[in-house]
């Protein structure tokens, strides 16, 4: 009964994937197609070639360097990985000089303001709603104290950080499958544009999911089995969480591997998966506790590293005129109340006047789904807008090739659920695909943006690379011999 239950788990998890990564590659396809046709004035039909004929050039772009790639020892793989995707990092900082706006702005500003021990920046209502931007704000107040208030240093972390992703996605897509699956989407990760123009960003998306992903490569080398893994697993999401509070539904994600886990037999070691999961969770929220009660006691906020404006994203995911986009008026309009339960009030009538007509919801979602997943990736309007007059041919060279990039990773996902649907996924794997499919599930109900996927890119880039290993075995690219050692 168990074996059926997991296995019954197991395909409704694949089909479901296997259907949002189809759609993603139809709305991806159709924006590619539209924007040729837009910018080159391609007829429908010739764009269409035109999208396949680079999707085919790009694959065997990325066959080639596999055949090369899979030739180097370990360690020369691994030095050329980390010495090229920290290049490439720096350039792009020494070149593009990007100035924080917005939320960045917000939180640069506060900074600043920490720095000089000047509370008023983050005495802003922004602050006040959300005190869990307090963590990043605080992080970046620390480096300014030590490199001074040029913000060079705060990106030339990301840099880090982002190489540090690399490395994680190279090393759990090799443990998932083999060395080679690992080298690409290790490349893959390298070279993808949203990893590296969003450098020059005062984003906290960078260290966040740096510990993120370092915490899931321990949870699934030896999470459960050894004996004190589950602490730093624990301690690296907290640290993720305060950076960019996305902690709940990770700790969720790690809670359904964990249950796939404890479908296993034998008591003890169901009895070890409990203790290590409610371990996570316990070290999770102490180290939650410590910040906060710390950044308390300092002053720098009344209150924890919490959201008290919980529904806002709501109110902004079902506005049907912005489609689930951030609203000008919505913002206008709660302001006009005190955060705390007055507020939430509104938001709740909002939000439930807004699900009132269910065949409206239910083409808002669709909205949302394109806009989240197909339409192009404004990272590089965050990046690069400041320069959109002077460098407008790199804008849409740069447009178009993340597109095609992310297409070329959808495929590789769908040709790995669709040639492993037979096979019964190991608890590993379905791990990466529960964390996809619950991203792309929350992003149907909260506010929309592009930004927001950068989070699961490494997650899509690791089931990608196992995709495309599969397909070279199908395809008897691969020897046996090579199969096996990767």
């Amino acid at each position: 009964m168990v074996n059926g239950l997991n296995q019954g788990l197991h395909k409704l998890l694949m089909i479901i994937t296997l259907s949002f990564f189809g759609l993603m590659f139809y709305f991806s396809w159709r924006t590619e197609q539209q924007y040729i046709e837009e910018q080159l004035r391609f007829s429908n039909l010739g764009a269409f070639a035109l999208v396949l004929f680079l999707l085919i050039i790009l694959g065997a772009l990325l066959f080639s360097l596999s055949y090369y790639i899979r030739k180097l020892k370990s360690r020369t793989f691994l030095f050329l990985l980390i010495f090229v995707a920290f290049s490439v990092r720096l350039i792009w900082i020494l070149t593009i000089n990007t100035p924080p706006a917005t939320d960045f702005r917000a939180m640069y500003h506060g900074a600043v303001g920490i720095l000089y021990g000047d509370w008023a920046p983050i005495q802003r209502e922004y602050f006040y709603s959300w005190p869990y931007q307090l963590g990043f704000t605080a992080y970046e107040s620390f480096l300014l104290s030590l490199f001074g208030e040029e913000t060079f240093s705060i990106k030339f972390l990301n840099v880090l950080y982002g190489v540090g992703t690399v490395f994680f996605t190279y090393k759990i897509a090799s443990l998932l499958l083999n060395e080679f699956a690992g080298r690409i989407a290790g490349v893959f990760y390298t070279f993808y544009i949203p990893a590296i123009v969003m450098t020059s960003v005062l984003t906290n998306q960078y260290i966040a999911i740096f510990f993120f992903y370092w915490a899931f490569y321990l949870l699934l080398k030896n999470g459960i089995n050894h004996k004190w893994n589950w602490i730093f697993i624990g301690i690296l999401l907290a640290l993720g969480d305060i950076m960019r509070p996305l902690g709940a539904f990770i700790l969720l994600a790690v809670s359904c591997y964990m249950f796939l886990a404890f479908l296993k037999k034998g008591r003890i070691h169901k009895g070890r998966v409990v203790k290590k999961l409610i371990g996570i969770f316990a070290v999770f929220y102490f180290v939650h506790y410590l910040v906060s009660a710390s950044f308390i006691a300092w002053g720098i906020t009344e209150y924890p590293l919490s959201n008290r404006n919980p529904l806002w994203k709501f109110v902004l995911g079902f506005n049907h005129e912005t489609g689930g986009q951030y609203s000008v008026d919505d913002a206008e309009y709660v302001a006009r109340y005190p955060v705390g339960t007055e507020r939430n009030g509104v938001e709740q009538e909002l939000i439930k006047e807004r699900l009132e007509d269910k065949s409206e919801v239910a083409a808002l979602l669709w909205k949302k789904f394109n806009t989240m997943w197909g339409i192009r990736d404004e990272s590089i309007f965050w990046s690069m807008g400041h320069q959109k007059e002077s460098a407008q041919d790199i804008h849409k060279v740069l447009y178009a090739s993340e597109r095609m990039m992310f297409l070329l990773l959808l495929f590789g996902g769908i040709a790995y659920l669709f040639l492993s649907f037979r096979v019964e996924i190991d608890k590993k794997k379905a791990f990466f695909l529960i964390l996809i499919l619950g991203y792309v599930l929350v992003h149907l109900l909260v506010e929309v943006q592009t930004k927001y996927r950068f989070f699961i890119n490494p997650a899509l880039a690791i089931i990608a690379s196992l995709g495309f290993v599969t397909l070279f075995c199908h395809t008897k690219l691969l020897s046996d011999r090579e199969r096996k050692e990767g």
